[in-house]
């Protein structure tokens, strides 16, 4: 999984939540950011703190968890039910809880739970990574055919469910990472899943150039160019970063000058 699932746990039996604890805490994929010991605490920190998932006891003071359900605004979190009931099993799955554990239950039984979750949740961040990489290539089309320049003016990046468009004249500097692309801004970075070729391909070569396997550089934010080893150059940028510019981008240089003309 990319990031930790949060998670809220909603039990009046003190015993009871610290076994929860105690399991969730021996795994990396979880993140405990509230505990409860009633239902009316639950209610108002699931609604202010937005969990991913709860452990929610049914049988609690001020308000049932199957009342604490019906009351959440959506979208709704994951449920797990924890009870020592088992009348309440046909009503849990009518609220769709992903599934509901009886008291006393050992390590075992709680480790079944956790991988149908961990199931769960990469399967919504598959299908959620898929929907925005179709929505990324969309999106690059548009903006490689905005205006008169074949050129993109921004670039899609995608991080945590959310896509930021950067404006290329903003990247001081590129840094191939495989089948993706550092962006470096002044003062922050951003990645984008585009390669090195593909951005060559599509920012414009007056701005920005490709000196080396893996680095294309802002020409306006060059500072100036050394000789270095063996026909090399370092390409020294504005606020200190030195790139080299390989024997194998060479005829770049002679584009680089041309700029300063």
């Amino acid at each position: 999984m990319s990031s930790k699932i949060t998670v809220l746990v909603a039990d009046d039996e003190p015993v009871a939540r610290q076994v929860i604890l105690h399991f969730l805490h021996e795994e990396e994929d979880f993140e405990v950011i509230a505990e409860c010991g009633d239902g009316r605490d639950a209610l108002e920190k699931i609604e202010d703190l937005k969990p991913q998932l709860v452990f929610l006891d049914i049988e609690m003071p001020e308000i049932s968890g199957i009342e604490l359900i019906s009351q959440l605004s959506a979208p709704l979190p994951t449920i797990v039910f924890v009870t020592a009931y088992n009348k309440y099993a046909v009503q849990a799955f009518e609220e769709n809880a992903l599934d509901y554990i009886l008291k006393p239950f050992d390590a075992n039984r709680f480790g079944k739970a956790l991988d149908r979750i961990k199931e769960k949740f990469n399967e919504k961040i598959n299908s959620e990574s898929k929907s925005l990489d179709d929505l990324l290539n969309i999106f690059e089309g548009i903006l490689a055919k905005n205006g008169d320049s074949k050129y993109l003016k921004k670039i899609g990046c995608k991080h945590r469910g959310v896509i930021k468009f950067i404006p290329v004249e903003d990247i001081v500097w590129v840094e191939s990472e495989g089948a993706f692309c550092k962006l470096h801004l002044a003062n922050n970075m951003e990645i984008t899943n585009l390669s090195i070729k593909q951005l060559e391909t599509l920012i414009d070569p007056n701005t920005h150039l490709r000196i080396h396997k893996s680095h294309m550089v802002n020409i306006d934010k060059i500072e100036s160019i050394e000789p270095y080893f063996h026909g090399e150059y370092m390409v020294n940028l504005k606020g200190g970063k030195t790139l080299k510019l390989s024997r194998g981008f060479k005829e770049r240089l002679e584009l680089i000058l041309n700029q300063y003309k």
